[in-house]
């Protein structure tokens, strides 16, 4: 429990709090976007600005799998969410799904529940953690980058023909051990 503000961390109920963590303001708003430019044999990622944009990620609970998850718990509310999949073959700890509900960010419950999350990575072996979203979530990356992260990719199909079609996936990666 963190003492000083009165939350905790603890695993994840997976039927007693499904309902709170889809309740989650996982929304967003940025003025920047991430691009992707060619230049010579390269690729340059970089950002740029556009018009004001709000976006919200769905929480599916069910997709994609994921083994273990946590929630930051606060007068009996749930205020975060993360859950992650080790990938045993590479020693990777997925991050599968990482929310912070919108008026309660910025108090410590994100980083919390990633080092809550990639310690008990670490206990199973992960040597790094990895985590994907969209280059329309600057505001996402940048917390990922807050929380130690850098940026190591991005996949300019993997959107095609679902409902987030001409957006691109941005890659971060941490070490652990």
């Amino acid at each position: 429990m963190n003492q000083a503000s009165g939350w905790t961390i603890r695993e994840v109920d997976r039927a007693a709090d499904a309902a709170a963590i889809r309740q989650l303001d996982a929304s967003y708003t940025t003025e920047l976007v991430y691009e992707v430019t060619a230049e010579s044999d390269s690729l340059r990622l970089g950002l740029r600005p556009t018009l004001a944009r709000r976006g919200r990620f769905p929480i599916d609970l069910e997709r994609p799998p994921w083994d273990q998850g946590y929630v930051a718990v606060e007068n009996e509310a749930v205020r975060g969410f993360i859950a992650t999949r080790l990938e045993a073959w590479n020693h990777r700890l997925a991050i599968w799904h990482f929310y912070v509900d919108r008026d309660h960010r910025r108090r410590g419950f994100g980083r919390a529940l990633v080092e809550h999350a990639l310690a008990a990575g670490q206990r199973s072996g992960a040597l790094t953690a990895w985590a994907e979203t969209s280059n329309v979530n600057v505001p996402g990356i940048e917390a990922y980058r807050r929380l130690g992260f850098s940026i190591c990719g991005f996949d300019l199909t993997l959107y095609h023909g679902t409902p987030s079609e001409g957006q691109f996936a941005v890659y971060l990666s941490r070490r652990i051990a």
